[in-house]
């Protein structure tokens, strides 16, 4: 996974002419019981295995690679480090590249830069970008990100009408005709706000609406377009300074069948 991470960042910097930064961040060993003379032979190895990695990213980039090894909580390094990067790289998770890892959760909810999570072995820039939308300025500041950082992609932008509400309407009376009825009505209206939506951009970006929750209906849209990377806006800081992705946003980065990047908007809150 660290090289699949390494290699896609490189990538992404060379498309970007940025500098690359490779992070590699010992944990504390001390709850783990390790004695020290283990202790000191784990820390050479791992230090020696990241700069053969960066050796070897070197090796294959165009542009600049640094590598740091630092001590401490690996989600608060990379979040740190995050406020002087356009962009922080990380992993889904080395044990289930299908599932998101507690580090890479953390990550994505505190950096307050763009984020990337890696799954799958990456061998050329992205070429078929979901760009997942609710038509907010959060969601448009996504679909910008990803124009200009992907700009010879082709790129899908995806509104998904929740489903969550007809049970409601089925409970609060209303025949099932009557239901069906609404949601049609509410899929029109979904398509004509996805037709504004995208004016914008001319012919740029293809558009689809989709009838149902919103992680099921990207997984079924990335897998029928292959497509290899989503694109979600997250939501801006609160007054405790952290970043939330909120729920479904957060969901995609957890369940997402392919690399997810999270567009950061700025924040809008101010301290009274």
């Amino acid at each position: 996974m660290g090289r699949r991470v390494a290699d896609r960042a490189r990538i992404v910097a060379e498309e970007m002419g940025a500098e690359l930064r490779l992070v590699h961040v010992l944990e504390p060993l001390k709850e783990a019981m390790i004695e020290p003379g283990l202790a000191d032979i784990m820390r050479r190895h791992q230090r020696s295995e990241a700069q053969a990695l960066a050796e070897w990213c070197r090796s294959r980039a165009s542009v600049g690679v640094e590598l740091e090894v630092v001590k401490g909580s690996p989600s608060w390094e990379l979040a740190s480090r995050a406020k002087q990067a356009d962009l922080v790289v990380v992993g889904s998770s080395s044990i289930d590249v299908f599932n998101a890892g507690p580090v890479t959760r953390r990550v994505a909810r505190k950096a307050t830069s763009d984020i990337l999570v890696v799954r799958r072995q990456p061998r050329v820039p992205y070429r078929r970008i979901l760009a997942a939308v609710d038509f907010s300025e959060a969601s448009r500041l996504a679909v910008e990100r990803a124009l200009r950082l992907f700009p010879e992609a082709d790129i899908t932008v995806l509104y998904s009408l929740p489903s969550r509400f007809d049970p409601i309407l089925a409970d609060a009376g209303l025949f099932p005709e009557e239901v069906d009825a609404s949601r049609g009505a509410r899929l029109e209206a979904a398509g004509d706000r996805m037709a504004e939506f995208a004016q914008g951009w001319g012919g740029d970006l293809r558009t689809v609406v989709a009838d149902g929750p919103a992680t099921e209906t990207i997984d079924e849209v990335v897998r029928r377009r292959n497509a290899d990377l989503v694109v979600v806006g997250s939501r801006g800081a609160t007054a405790t300074r952290m970043v939330l992705l909120g729920s479904v946003a957060e969901g995609i980065v957890i369940h997402a069948p392919c690399d997810v990047l999270v567009a950061r908007s700025p924040a809008t809150f101010r301290r009274p």
